[in-house]
């Protein structure tokens, strides 16, 4: 999913950043054009101003942010907005699967909380976010009775 926003040295660019949640990588866009990356140490995305200029943005991995703020010139700018403690919490609900099933239950506990965290970094009104995430938990529930009921059943 890709998170839209805003720097101080590009006011009238639109970036856009996008993160794998399995590989971590990422890639940036600006005003819908992919940029690319240096091959120097920490690869930099290389990012043209209007007046000519060159800016390198290093995207640093932050431990609970989805999409990595982005270092320029020393100084980390932010990419998405952080959550709260709470919503933390609620996004990880399905991750209490782990305590009934195991492996199952973790691997679709997991699945549930990425998704939940997602939904947590959209931009979508906030009543929506929380309806949503609670759907998420609950479905996550739902799917590892299922699976864990049909695997019980084949092994019968």
């Amino acid at each position: 999913m890709r998170k839209s926003f805003t720097l101080p040295h590009l006011p009238n660019s639109i970036l856009e950043i996008e993160t794998s949640i399995w590989t971590g990588r990422s890639k940036l866009w600006k005003d819908g054009v992919e940029l690319e990356r240096s091959s120097e140490s920490g690869k930099p995305f290389l990012v043209p101003t209007e007046s000519g200029e060159v800016h390198k943005m290093y995207p640093k991995p932050s431990l609970g942010q989805l999409t990595p703020p982005l270092e320029i010139d020393g100084i980390k700018y932010s990419t998405a907005e952080k959550l709260h403690w709470y919503q933390y919490a609620l996004s990880a609900l399905p991750m209490l699967l782990i305590l009934l099933g195991g492996g199952l239950g973790g691997g679709i506990g997991a699945l549930g909380t990425i998704i939940n965290l997602n939904t947590f970094s959209t931009d979508e009104p906030a009543t929506m976010k929380y309806l949503k995430v609670i759907g998420i938990s609950i479905l996550s529930y739902v799917l590892y009775a299922l699976v864990a009921y049909l695997f019980v059943k084949m092994m019968a």
